[in-house]
This record gives C-alpha cells, structure tokens and sequence, in this order.
C-alpha cells in the first residue's frame, strides 16, 4: 500500500471515531438533564388521565414546575401540572382555560408590554396565598411597565388580576 493510499484511508476512520467519541461525550455530558423531565413525564402519564403529551414547558413562579399539555384516550385535551417538591400532579381540562391571546389582551389593558406568557399552577400548600387555597391554574405575564420589569398574575380561568410584582430597577 501506498502512503497516499494510506493517508485516504486512515484519515476518513480517524475522523469517523474521533466523531463517535465527540458524540458520546457530548451525550454523557447532556444525559443528566434529562432525567427530570423524563420522570415528570412518566408521572403525568401514570398518574392524569393524559395518554399522549403535545407540548412540554417549565413554570418558575411557584417553584419548579413541569407543564405538560395533551390528551385523554377521548381525545379531550388537559394540562397537567408536575410540581416535583410535592412530588404530585395537578390537572386542568384546556377548555376551563383562557386562551393565551386572551390574557395578552388583559395585560395589555393594565398597560403592560407584553414579553412572555407563560401557564402554571399555585398549589394549595401552606405558604400558598388565600385565594389559592384550592390550587389555581395562573398565567404569569412578564414585560414592561412605566419601563420597569413587571410581573401580572391572571387566573387562567377567569382572567381575574390575582397580583402584581413591579421592580423597581432594570
């Protein structure tokens, strides 16, 4: 063999392993962060009437929580609510909650700019508020108010302001 052939052999295998290697590496490093969001998962299957999730977010504002969106074996549609220091789901049939356009509009009439919206749930745990003493789906509402960072929090079902979080510097 020659060593230009060897070269053009060589090379393309030495590429393909260093390529496996980088892939593993990469998959062990990622793996780990998974895991929570793969067991949330499998709770909400198990424990809600959800036989199919569609969509998959993080809420922040009551703590970490998981909230998934799917499907009951009737095609009805829920959101379920993983809160993993209670190690307990919630659940809420989509059409018990407002559409998001909906509760963009609501901010905005408060006079917010709208950034983000995002869904969630306030469980009845004891250091939850008086008005979630039953749990409550809320929205969480982020932007700009008088140019300071602002919160607004919607029940997701009525729409009613339950509170707001202005900071004072941003």
């Amino acid at each position: 063999m020659t060593r230009r052939r060897l070269w053009w052999t060589s090379v393309p295998i030495a590429m393909v392993v260093i390529g496996i290697a980088v892939l593993a590496y990469f998959w062990r490093l990622e793996s780990p962060y998974w895991t929570a969001e793969q067991q949330a998962a499998m709770y909400v299957l198990n424990h809600t009437p959800l036989d199919r999730l569609e969509s998959y977010s993080v809420f922040t504002a009551a703590g970490v929580e998981d909230v998934f969106r799917g499907e009951d074996e009737f095609g009805r549609t829920w959101f379920a609510f993983y809160i993993p220091s209670m190690q307990r789901a919630f659940v809420v049939p989509a059409s018990a909650v407002l559409p998001e356009s909906e509760i963009q509009q609501r901010a905005r009439a408060w006079g917010l700019q709208v950034e983000s919206v995002s869904l969630g749930y306030v469980a009845n745990g004891a250091d939850a508020p008086t008005w979630a003493k039953s749990g409550t789906a809320v929205y969480e509402v982020m932007g700009r108010l008088n140019g300071h960072l602002a919160f607004l929090y919607f029940n997701a079902a009525t729409g009613q302001l339950l509170w707001r979080y202005t900071l004072g510097r941003s």
